[in-house]
């Protein structure tokens, strides 16, 4: 088929218009390594290769765009393609590309992740761990990697997590206070060992007037239904669950 025409798109792609009244877009590199311009005609062969060719070649182009501002995982890669509506062959080769090339490599994506939060964030290993596993990265690199994060700088971070719940957590019982840092240090993805280890060898006391203003703020709710012994018991109940067992002292 011979080549009548050429119009300009955007982005280096062309409409090539044939005598047969087909026409096709190709990109400017795929006409060049075809010697398009110069013998001007293309087999239906040569056209359903350049075809493929150039649906990869924009392909390859749309993922180092992807890429360009930050790393990201293969599995976030192809699911890109997918958005495109590049179909699986089209995706998987242009992802062996990459890989090649080493614009893809989850091996370093994992280390370079992993560094970033624990800098950044108060993110604990098995949170790190399960936000990999959603990026769709194999188990097997994610437990090659993840003792970048040492049990040491674990216990930093537990410490240095636990000494801010204490200090804007002054309106809880000492235990109450515990057991919630105990929870959100778990949340976190720390250690659970780890985290009991550090939370029951610390001492945090009791506010005398925090548990003062508890008590009066119970009894005046309390002393509207009970009365006597039934309002003293409902009362120490009351106070043992918010956490002051010696509500008295």
């Amino acid at each position: 088929m011979k080549i009548e025409r050429y119009e300009k798109k955007k982005n280096g792609m062309y409409q090539v218009f044939f005598d047969s009244g087909y026409n096709i877009d190709l990109h400017e590199e795929i006409i060049l390594k075809y010697g398009l311009l110069i013998k001007k005609e293309a087999s239906q062969k040569e056209l359903l290769e350049m075809e493929s060719e150039n649906k990869k070649y924009i392909a390859y182009n749309i993922s180092l765009k992807y890429l360009a501002n930050k790393m990201r995982t293969i599995k976030e890669t192809r699911d890109n393609l997918y958005k495109n509506n590049f179909d699986k062959d089209t995706s998987d080769e242009v992802i062996k590309l990459l890989i090649k090339e080493k614009y893809l490599d989850d091996n370093e994506y994992v280390k370079a992740y992993i560094n970033d939060r624990m800098i950044l964030s108060n993110d604990g290993p098995n949170k790190i761990m399960n936000k990999l596993l959603d990026l769709g990265v194999s188990e097997e690199i994610i437990n090659n990697n993840i003792n970048l994060f040492t049990k040491e700088k674990q216990k930093d971070q537990i410490k240095k997590i636990t000494d801010k719940q204490i200090s804007i957590n002054r309106n809880k019982s000492a235990i109450l206070l515990k057991n919630k840092i105990i929870n959100y240090l778990y949340n976190l993805g720390y250690d659970k060992s780890l985290i009991y280890d550090y939370i029951n060898n610390i001492s945090i006391k009791d506010d005398k007037d925090l548990k003062k203003k508890e008590y009066d703020k119970v009894y005046k709710k309390l002393s509207r239904k009970y009365k006597g012994s039934e309002l003293e018991l409902k009362v120490k109940q009351k106070m043992y669950s918010l956490g002051f067992s010696n509500y008295d002292d």
